[in-house]
């Protein structure tokens, strides 16, 4: 880190947390609500690096608002709250669109032809410095805070499994590829998702995520946060991995 760069975050640190901002989180972040008091002020300090240091850019005549940014950061840094990650160090921009987008989608077929389209997207992480969001299905899920869905929490854990490899571990098929712990776990976890998806059973994971492991540790990251006792109950190994990874406990605060 440049030493700039280290002490200018400790004089924002020492800065008093905007009341618009508290404002924000307290009327439209209900994690906030739900957090332990430290956590609280924690989560507050992450959030004054975060927003100093990150851009945000309003795309499809979107404008970048307060709340965009507060509830955006606040979610983004509850991830961190015990491990910083050095701020999502690598992250530049973070594209913000009123509701769903185009994207564009690129498949090889047989003999390397490559074929050209795109295709409605929520959200995205680009291994660039970017992560792309949708404001409208943010804020769909606003007052949903214990239905397994939250974007923010979404993308953002995609950021740390490319920053951690966290599921580089995994082949597409759902094999270990390394001979410990987390990966034997996280790689029997998916194999049970596609399990499900082809029986067509309920999940407390988002049964989107038995596209692949990066996408399981995504909706994994969801359900640990959002609905912690279902994910308890369903599958206590991932929830552990989980709460090792993050060195936190939402069984003990969501509710």
């Amino acid at each position: 880190m440049p030493i700039y760069q280290f002490f200018k975050r400790k004089w924002l640190l020492r800065q008093p947390f905007p009341e618009n901002r508290l404002k924000i989180l307290e009327s439209k972040v209900p994690v906030y609500r739900k957090l332990p008091q430290h956590y609280r002020e924690t989560l507050k300090k992450r959030m004054v690096i975060f927003l100093d240091e990150k851009r945000f850019e309003g795309c499809g005549g979107l404008t970048i608002t307060d709340q965009i940014k507060t509830v955006i950061a606040a979610y983004a840094s509850v991830l961190i709250l015990e491990e910083t990650a050095d701020y999502y160090s690598g992250l530049q921009s973070i594209l913000v669109y009123p509701d769903d987008y185009m994207a564009p989608v690129y498949e090889e077929g047989e003999g390397g032809v490559i074929t050209e389209g795109y295709e409605h997207r929520k959200g995205e992480y680009w291994g660039a410095g970017n992560i792309v969001l949708s404001w409208s299905d943010i804020e769909e899920n606003l007052y949903e805070s214990d239905d397994g869905q939250n974007l923010i929490y979404h993308e953002f854990s995609h950021l740390l499994d490319d920053r951690y490899g966290l599921t580089a571990g995994i082949d597409e098929e759902g094999k270990p590829l390394r001979d410990d712990e987390w990966t034997h776990i996280m790689a029997g976890s998916f194999r049970k998702l596609q399990r499900r998806a082809y029986e067509r059973r309920k999940s407390a994971l988002d049964l989107y995520g038995a596209q692949n492991p990066a996408e399981l540790f995504s909706v994994a990251t969801e359900a640990f946060f959002e609905k912690p006792d279902e994910l308890h109950r369903e599958n206590p190994d991932l929830y552990r991995m989980l709460n090792n990874f993050y060195k936190l406990d939402p069984l003990r605060w969501m509710g």
